[in-house]
């Protein structure tokens, strides 16, 4: 499968998201990205090894959540709902991107 979306602008519009909400903001913003970008490097090797399969939110989730562990230990009390969020917002970048829609 060709690569799917731009890593940076995920990231952009992912943190913006987080920012808005403002769930997130005793986070600092090197703390954040650092994360993000993990999460995001995650998720895009997993839709590339896809395919043509479906997207299994279980999955993934499991392994998202064990890397916001391993760059965020300090906050394991918030890491269920960042990677919550993290995947909300992914998909919405992803239909706002015109890479995914929903019948």
């Amino acid at each position: 499968m060709e690569d799917i979306f731009d890593k940076n602008e995920a990231l952009l519009k992912i943190r913006t998201n987080f920012e808005n909400e403002g769930d997130f903001g005793f986070m600092k913003t090197e703390e954040l990205d650092a994360a993000l970008k993990k999460l995001i490097e995650i998720d895009h090797a997993y839709m590339l090894d896809l395919g043509d399969d479906p997207y299994d939110e279980d999955v993934i989730y499991d392994r998202l959540y064990a890397a916001a562990n391993e760059v965020l230990p300090q906050y394991k009390t918030y890491l269920m709902r960042l990677v919550e969020d993290y995947m909300d917002f992914m998909e919405q970048y992803l239909v706002d991107a015109g890479i995914i829609e929903w019948e």
